[in-house]
């Protein structure tokens, strides 16, 4: 008889071992199915033990270990590699190691659907200091296949990781030339049956592959794999919305450094965290350090006179930016126009009484979506693009009840109604949640749009990982006040993130309207200088005391005045020596009150730990983020 000790492999779970008694001593690292009170789940073995050694323990045990039951072969084994990445991701994440690992397993591999490949670990011996590739897509692009030709012709496989599958998708066009039958997609639009063959290609060792995937998949393990490559960085889409809330790139990092592979890191402007990192010699920059781009695009600024009387007066397009798309469009080219909101207005309020509709889950303002019915009738909906909460959309004040109810802002379904009014023989086209909601609309629609000359696409932030860099002649941001007003301590980053991005896809032209033109982010895209935005915002958040000279960790919580007091005391007792900041969301009520601790540790791996410890203690209905991009 043998005593296994399991992780559980549940998401979020706070259990961190389960112990069980079993005649066949598994393998550590095998994936088991255990029972757990009235059900089943899967786990990790991680250590085996026979009965002999553990005699004392067990009789003075004051619970009776249950029986393994009977398995199903093969058993799926984990890799070294990966559980070594999970254990170090411990010490960084308030978190158990079951839950981590959860977060790292492909989900066919959790679900037993899937077995892992029998895979011997081997810690090689490659240079894993990251290196960064500041560029223009082509750029790097450039620097990603030389590196390519050069690992594999070391017999080494590489691994390609984007946020999303269509910059997966995109990523395999771009370096599958001449090594087609070395290339392994994974991405979550895959079938069951596409799934199965990545996998198998995955695991046939006879060639060094090109693996290029989403984070879902970057955790498997090949004997051969020597390098790691992190695209478009600086993407929000590489932390988890699920507990614990991963960052990706900060996980891969970890893997890479715990496993001796190289690791390269690119993207047009990446975050001023790897930027700090560069400059005190943690990352290095192969080759020449760019200090400011050079795009072929005119960038022009727009200033919109400020709204000085009634917003019956308020245009959305000025005349220059009309007359810019007329031009454009009597010349056969395509115009994409950004917008910073989905739906028809980010904002409900009511005219008389001035009440805002909000989502009383998580407090924030309901967007005003439009939608039709299958027979074709408009329907207007309230989302909340915080809690996914939704609804139909109000015809009076819920407080006054007022008819006078007026939409707040600029969303992309108004500034499409603009167009067909400005442009009613124009082809106008919508990519956003709705109409884009699998990559396969989303690619059709691109489809239509790049084969119709003198069209017009609108778009969100969703838009951009379709957009090619061939076929656009003129982009604008149709209100840089809205993408300045994102509730985000990184809003300069990701603005001029997104100015980089415009220029770099437009031929021609990208205007930009905004009632701010002396803004300096604006000096900057025009400019390039990258390197003059970063130490202006590294010497900014260091006089705040932001990331990355010290760590966020906020903790955030729900529920009645008296509830949210009683938790916040609880957190008080466990945390006093770390000082948290307290305070709630601005549009909290004494029945609905949404609390938030914010701590702010200085870059010691000692004070880090010692608040993981007492962060583990805390009920689950506490949401524990490190490093978030919102504070609030």
């Amino acid at each position: 008889m043998f005593v296994i000790t399991v992780i559980p492999l549940i998401r979020g779970t706070l259990l961190n071992t389960l112990t069980y008694y079993s005649a066949t001593p598994y393998e550590v690292g095998a994936i088991l199915v255990i029972p757990v009170r009235q059900s089943q789940a899967r786990a990790i073995v991680v250590s085996v033990n026979p009965v002999t050694d553990n005699k004392t323990a067990l009789r003075s045990a004051t619970f009776t270990l249950k029986k393994l039951p009977p398995q199903n072969t093969p058993i799926s084994t984990v890799p070294e590699n990966i559980l070594k990445t999970a254990h170090k991701l411990t010490t960084y994440y308030p978190a158990s190691l079951g839950s981590i690992l959860y977060q790292l397993l492909p989900p066919e591999i959790r679900s037993g659907e899937y077995n892992f490949p029998t895979v011997s670990s081997l810690q090689h011996a490659e240079d894993t200091t990251p290196k960064i590739i500041t560029g223009r897509r082509e750029d790097r692009l450039v620097s990603y296949r030389s590196h390519v030709r050069s690992i594999l012709a070391k017999r080494g496989s590489v691994l390609v990781v984007l946020p999303t599958s269509i910059g997966v998708l995109k990523m395999v066009k771009e370096l599958s030339t001449g090594i087609s039958d070395r290339i392994v997609v994974f991405h979550s639009e895959q079938t069951k049956r596409q799934r199965l063959a990545a996998h198998e290609a995955f695991a046939d060792t006879s060639l060094a592959k090109v693996i290029i995937t989403t984070p879902s998949h970057a955790y498997l393990d090949r004997v051969d794999l020597l390098s790691f490559i992190i695209d478009e960085e600086a993407s929000e889409q590489y932390r988890d919305r699920e507990r614990p809330y991963l960052d990706h790139r900060f996980c891969l990092i970890t893997h890479s450094a715990a496993t001796g592979r190289s690791l390269l890191i690119g993207d047009i402007l990446p975050r001023a965290e790897t930027e700090h990192a560069r400059r005190e010699d943690r990352y290095f920059t192969p080759g020449e350090e760019i200090k400011r781009h050079t795009f072929q695009s005119i960038f022009t600024i727009i200033s919109q006179k400020r709204e000085t009387t009634t917003a019956a007066n308020f245009s959305l397009f000025t005349s220059e930016l009309k007359k810019r798309i007329g031009h454009t469009l009597a010349q056969r080219g395509r115009v994409f126009l950004y917008g910073a909101r989905r739906g028809l207005a980010p904002v409900v309020i009511c005219n008389d009484c001035g009440f805002v509709f909000r989502c009383p889950d998580s407090g924030s303002p309901y967007s005003l979506l439009r939608t039709h019915s299958p027979q074709g009738n408009e329907e207007r909906w309230f989302i909340s693009t915080t809690s996914g909460k939704r609804l139909r959309a109000a015809d009076t004040c819920e407080q006054c009840g007022s008819w006078r109810l007026r939409e707040q802002g600029i969303g992309v379904q108004t500034i499409q109604n603009e167009c067909g009014i400005l442009f009613p023989d124009t082809p106008c086209l919508l990519l956003d949640y709705q109409t884009g909601s699998t990559t396969k609309r989303a690619q059709t629609l691109l489809q239509k749009f790049y084969s119709t000359p003198s069209s017009i696409l609108i778009g969100t932030h969703l838009a951009l990982p379709y957009l090619t860099q061939t076929g656009i002649d003129l982009a604008a941001i149709v209100s840089l006040d809205a993408v300045r007003a994102t509730p985000t301590w990184r809003v300069d980053e990701l603005t001029l993130r997104l100015l980089f991005t415009l220029r770099d896809l437009a031929h021609k032209e990208v205007l930009v309207q905004t009632k701010n033109p002396e803004d300096s982010l604006l000096n900057l895209a025009q400019t390039g200088m990258l390197q003059t935005f970063y130490t202006d915002e590294l010497d900014l958040r260091q006089s705040l005391g932001y990331p990355p000279f010290s760590t966020f960790v906020l903790l955030s919580w729900q529920g009645t005045a008296a509830e949210t007091v009683e938790i916040e005391n609880l957190i008080t007792k466990l945390t006093a020596e770390f000082s948290p900041s307290y305070y709630s969301h601005p549009h909290s009520s004494a029945t609905k009150t949404i609390r938030y601790g914010l701590f702010r540790v200085q870059n010691d791996h000692k004070k880090m730990a010692g608040l993981l410890d007492p962060l583990r203690q805390l009920p689950p209905v506490i949401k524990i983020e490190i490093n978030p991009s919102r504070i609030v």
